[in-house]
């Protein structure tokens, strides 16, 4: 009985992930805080690869991000005209960085592919932010992973050479699923607009998001 009453929970837990729309994907939750800090408070080998950004960016910001199990740093600013989010290790070591943007600033084919997947699993969706993520390139030569350093990274991120960084699209959405229920959830889809990871949105401080 104890067997077959476990075997009900987990089919209904699968089943109603389904009905999200967050079936075979991965899904966390998310939740941060966001403190202002100094310029000096920063890992100094993080402002010593972005030194360039700092020196030609406008309305510079740096913040400490955390959640339950970890934190690391960000620079946020207006460089040539786009709006920079980038990332660091606690260490100082290179994330990811990110370009904020509005969805019609996306490629075409991308759009399409985002749009057929919220209208496929939700009753209604609302944007609230998204955002072109750009991460290092890794790829195998001679049968070894070669994985590219900070500063190979933020040259090919300057250059804007799309055929070794790897983009990804990072939306947060308002959603309303079949059943009516509301959620606030983060969306990560690939290269070809191919959903990848979820994660819910526990706490946000959109006060402290600042270019």
């Amino acid at each position: 009985m104890k067997i077959y009453f476990k075997y009900i929970t987990i089919l209904s837990f699968l089943f109603s992930l389904s009905s999200l729309g967050f079936s075979q994907i991965s899904i966390g939750e998310k939740y941060e805080t966001e403190e202002k800090i100094k310029e000096e408070d920063f890992p100094k080998e993080g402002l010593q690869l972005i030194k360039q950004i700092i020196k030609n960016g406008e309305r510079l910001n740096f913040y400490k991000e955390g959640d339950s199990i970890t934190y690391f740093y960000e620079v946020k600013t207006i460089y040539k005209e786009e709006k920079l989010s980038i990332k660091f290790t606690k260490e100082g070591s290179l994330i990811d960085i990110e370009i904020l943007k509005d969805f019609d600033e996306l490629p075409l084919e991308i759009q399409h592919s985002i749009k057929s997947y919220f209208q496929s699993n939700y009753k209604k969706h609302h944007l609230r932010r998204i955002q072109i993520q750009y991460n290092r390139e890794e790829e195998y030569e001679n049968g070894r992973l070669e994985i590219d350093d900070d500063k190979e990274f933020l040259e090919e991120f300057l250059e804007m050479d799309g055929d070794d960084l790897t983009i990804k699209y990072e939306l947060e959405a308002e959603v309303v699923k079949k059943d009516k229920k509301r959620g606030f959830f983060e969306f990560l889809f690939n290269d070809l607009g191919e959903i990848e990871e979820i994660k819910r949105i526990i706490k946000r401080q959109d006060d402290n998001v600042l270019y």
